[in-house]
């Protein structure tokens, strides 16, 4: 489903009229996301958008609050298309497959895909900071529950907190910095960055390392 597609889904049916009404907020969201990357969150008006989707600026407001609605369902619906993307990666692994570089390989090229979305979205000291500290927040929270799993099964060498922090940190700050400019490094290099640096990677190599107790 396309992102448009998914926003115009969580559009309230009304009798009579729920097929026009999804099709005005698809409209709408595809009209929005082409704003947004030409203008940035900042620069988009709801009246702008509105004339690139074709409808009055009052019809904006029958479906959305403001821009600021109109932007966060554009965001959710695109996370949800990644964890989509990363779900069917996660089934088709084969045995031997690296999931972690695999999975990396999934948000890089989402990051190609939706680069002028993922631009705006962390654009710094823009109107997008509630936006982008939910994604950080909702990035560490499942970074933090992947290690605290692995907690179960050996002590680490790391706080799962503090560690998740900053892996979310990074992953964000390196993919909004190749979605300014992709020609800072190629597909492979932020692959094999990010894996890298991956707390569950130097987990995993600190507790290779022999004890020098023994």
């Amino acid at each position: 489903m396309s992102v448009s597609a998914d926003v115009a889904a969580k559009t309230p049916t009304t009798r009579g009229q729920p097929g026009r009404r999804a099709e005005t907020r698809r409209r709408l969201a595809e009209a929005g996301a082409a704003v947004f990357a030409e203008q940035g969150l900042h620069g988009a008006t709801s009246v702008a958008i509105a004339k690139r989707a074709g409808v009055a600026t009052g019809t904006f407001y029958l479906h959305f609050a403001d821009k600021h609605a109109l932007f966060s369902e554009i965001v959710d619906a695109t996370l949800a298309e990644l964890r989509a993307r990363q779900e069917r990666a996660a089934a088709a692994l084969a045995p031997g497959d690296d999931e972690l570089r695999v999975q990396l390989g999934v948000l890089a090229d989402f990051t190609q895909d939706k680069r002028d979305l993922i631009r705006v979205t962390f654009e710094r000291g823009g109107e997008n900071a509630e936006i982008a500290a939910r994604i950080h927040d909702q990035t560490a929270g499942r970074v933090e529950a992947t290690l605290r799993r692995m907690a179960e099964h050996a002590p680490l060498p790391v706080h799962p907190a503090a560690a998740a922090q900053a892996r979310a940190a990074t992953l964000i700050r390196v993919i909004a910095w190749w979605a300014e400019d992709p020609a800072r490094a190629t597909r492979e290099e932020i692959v094999e960055t990010l894996y890298h640096l991956a707390p569950t990677r130097l987990v995993r190599a600190a507790a290779q390392r022999p004890d020098p107790q023994e």
